[in-house]
């Protein structure tokens, strides 16, 4: 297998989190990153840039030939396929298989239902029949990975991560002022979706600004075909990047994700890395190692909205000094992943390109 400083991406919506890692794969290892992303029937209106080292090509403009022309010319070391529904792409990762290391990212988490116990069953043909790797975030992707097949040295871990180049330095810019004036302000970030649990998320806080005496206020970044209105106490703002949300962060207190179905939530380590206390539903596989109840945040049961009123009544009792001490759990957890460590897993299945690294 010929051994070369380019990696491609075959990726579906490309978010600015994993192009962090792009940049950390560019910086501290010299590679050379070329992504096709999904270009058609997006659900954000981010658009990647190409930038030193990154170049980021539509996938409109590919048909069977032309792509795999395009990988033959640049050789790859690694190609990385988060577009496992992508016929094209499975196309060619079958035909450079023995050419390149191919590897997929996965944020599945094991359930056990019947479709999984299939795919299980089918996993040569689904997914071992294409990828020599799989590339996960935590412990219940982990979990997935091995029931299809997977053994322990073809599991990659530190799939996905917060950009720390934008949310790292959040807290260390913002903690002297919120010592001085906590903004008691509950933020919550992503598509406006039922499946988001935003709809539990503004009914349980509503409820509680009846129920109980507190100053807090809600935020909603994003957008989606959820209806979402403002009041006094809610605040609705459309998309944000992520310079911009990382400045807002500054004057948010703590972050919720209510999801009713949430993979992972790179989001959550985003906040977390903020250093802002987190709620969020047990249906966030990120919550397993960013979350501590009643630490730096609270879990609770995912669609249960009496579970989550609780929750946030818990956030709210907390005195600012300990919502202070929540935050810095927070950053202090954040730090268990960085783009810099998810390039470096990736880097090492490859020896000739780990070489030498310090």
């Amino acid at each position: 297998m010929k051994e070369t400083k380019n990696i491609v991406y075959l990726y579906s919506e490309v978010m600015p989190y994993a192009i962090a890692v792009m940049r950390a794969l560019v910086k501290d290892h010299g590679m050379l990153v070329d992504c096709i992303y999904w270009d058609t029937n997006k659900r954000t209106p981010f658009v990647p840039a190409n930038e030193n080292g990154i170049t980021f090509h539509p996938r409109s403009a590919f048909g069977k030939g032309s792509i795999l022309q395009f990988i033959d010319a640049r050789s790859p070391s690694i190609i990385y396929v988060a577009g496992r529904m992508d016929r094209l792409y499975l196309q060619a990762a079958l035909r450079c298989k023995n050419k390149s290391i191919i590897v997929t990212g996965c944020d599945n988490q094991w359930t056990g239902s019947i479709k999984q116990r299939i795919a299980a069953l089918l996993s040569l043909l689904l997914y071992k029949r294409y990828f020599d790797y799989f590339w996960v975030p935590g412990k219940r992707q982990y979990k997935f990975a091995k029931r299809m097949g997977y053994t322990d040295k073809n599991i990659i871990p530190h799939l996905l991560t917060a950009d720390s180049a934008v949310y790292g330095k959040v807290w260390a810019e913002s903690k002297a002022q919120k010592k001085k004036s906590y903004p008691h302000t509950l933020v919550y970030v992503g598509r406006f979706a039922e499946e988001k649990g935003l709809d539990i998320l503004i009914s349980a806080f509503t409820e509680l600004k009846r129920e109980m005496a507190n100053d807090w206020e809600l935020t909603l970044v994003g957008s989606g075909n959820l209806p979402v209105s403002g009041n006094d106490f809610i605040t609705v703002k459309g998309f944000m990047t992520a310079t911009e949300l990382a400045e807002e962060a500054k004057l948010w207190g703590a972050f919720c994700l209510p999801s009713r179905h949430e993979p992972w939530g790179v989001v959550i380590h985003e906040f977390a890395m903020a250093g802002l206390p987190i709620v969020c539903s047990d249906s966030a596989g990120a919550g397993d190692d960013l979350v501590q109840h009643n630490v730096n945040g609270f879990i609770f049961k995912n669609g249960d909205k009496d579970d989550l009123k609780r929750a946030l009544t818990a956030l709210m009792s907390k005195t600012d000094d300990e919502l202070i001490g929540m935050g810095i759990v927070s950053y202090e957890l954040s730090k268990m992943q960085s783009p810099e460590i998810a390039a470096n897993s990736l880097i090492n299945l490859s020896p000739s390109l780990s070489k030498g690294r310090g």
